[in-house]
């Protein structure tokens, strides 16, 4: 076996002891041994290298077994070892996360940004975010595992560029590059729907499922469209040209729907107070209506619900998923935006497919995107290498 080999086993069992810390939350040196078949010794040094890289701390003793003998020390990871950025890159905004390393969210911001079509501005307002982090945080750099950009479009991860993206005019442009030639941090890039799809499976709602799509809904006053993120069998799903799940649908903005439903604004139990000024309204608004049970509010989001049920009622049969994650902020409005689309889904699906899929909301709203452009890091760094090494180290 050559020295690159014995390095690449050793990294594998390091991330299998490390990913096993982890769903275990708490679990001591034998039960590892016990779960892996690796020697005693083995894992002994690997915790060891854990301890000492703060990634792992002790966490107490665990109870003794039946045949008594002292009680095991037990390991957990330690939140405060390391920690992601992710940024999300949408039109005149960038929202910021970051989270430890248990996923916790440690820093959250929205900042509304004029990127003045240009690429230059673009790195720029993504470094003074980067830094503001940091500032904010009082995080060192060395304790920062790497940064996650999520971008609306289509990206190509293998080459780092954005091949088109209503952010820039400009198409094929090399957004990767430019940021890692300004930092000493890992970065990722993907498109924000894959990246909420990743952030769905490592801390949102879709933890425990190997088959789910994730549905990014953009709406606001005058923007309306979607995004869908497809993980099979555990993984990511990009498609031949990176382009999988990018379905070409435009949604009514919310202006468009609130002037057809102008006379009716006035018999909102909370919306009625916007009757002479119907451009204030935005989704944030109508989201603390149906919430409040305004009922114009609740038509709103029927109909947006039995839209987006009509129109991917057929490609979600045609994966076959077991859980479709809602994402964005418009998944803050429940049951009301669910509902709908399931009830148009029992009309348009198969038995077989409909009555055995589950339609939730992920859990963190607004940030969904920047969660998933964090846990673009999470994945690469817990991820167990099959034939080389991860690009971010342990």
């Amino acid at each position: 076996m050559q020295t690159g080999d014995i390095k690449l086993i050793k990294n594998i069992n390091v991330r299998l002891v490390l990913n096993l810390i982890r769903k275990h939350e708490s679990i001591s040196a034998a039960g590892l041994a016990k779960i892996t078949g690796m020697r005693p010794s083995t894992i002994s040094n690997i915790v060891k290298e854990l301890l000492e890289k703060g990634l792992v701390e002790k966490q107490g003793k665990g109870e003794s077994t039946e045949k008594g003998g002292k009680r095991p020390i037990l390991l957990g990871l330690n939140a405060e070892g390391k920690y992601f950025i992710g940024l999300d890159i949408e039109i005149g905004m960038i929202t910021s996360v970051l989270l430890d390393l248990t996923g916790n969210i440690i820093y959250k911001s929205k900042q509304k940004v004029d990127f003045q079509d240009d690429l230059e501005i673009v790195v720029q307002k993504v470094l003074e975010s980067i830094e503001t982090i940091k500032n904010e945080t009082s995080v060192e750099e060395s304790q920062i595992l790497g940064i996650g950009i999520a971008i609306a479009g289509i990206v190509n991860i293998e080459k780092g560029y954005v091949s088109q993206s209503d952010i820039l005019t400009s198409t094929n442009f090399s957004l990767l590059e430019k940021i890692e030639s300004q930092v000493d941090i890992p970065v990722m890039l993907d498109n924000n729907a894959n990246a909420t799809a990743i952030g769905a499976k490592w801390v949102g709602a879709a933890k425990e499922c190997d088959n789910f799509i994730t549905i990014l809904i953009e709406i606001e006053q005058n923007v309306g469209g979607l995004g869908i993120g497809l993980v099979i069998n555990g993984e990511l799903y990009n498609g031949g040209t990176f382009g999988a799940g990018e379905l070409n649908i435009k949604l009514p903005t919310l202006h468009d729907t609130i002037f057809t439903q102008e006379v009716l604004i006035e018999k909102g139990k909370e919306l009625k107070k916007y009757k002479d000024n119907l451009n204030a309204i935005d989704i944030d608004i109508m989201i603390k209506a149906v919430k409040k049970g305004d009922k114009v509010a609740e038509k709103y989001f029927k109909i947006l619900g039995n839209r987006l049920g009509r129109m991917l009622a057929c490609p979600i049969s045609m994966v076959n998923p077991k859980k479709i994650v809602i994402a964005g902020e418009v998944s803050e409005a429940g049951d009301a935006l669910i509902q709908p689309i399931r009830d148009q889904f029992e009309l348009e699906m198969l038995p077989i497919i409909e009555e055995n899929l589950e339609i939730v909301t992920n859990q963190y709203g607004k940030y969904s995107v920047a969660i998933g452009a964090a846990s673009l890091i999470i994945d690469e760094f817990f991820k167990v290498p099959v034939v080389k090494s991860s690009k971010v180290e342990v």
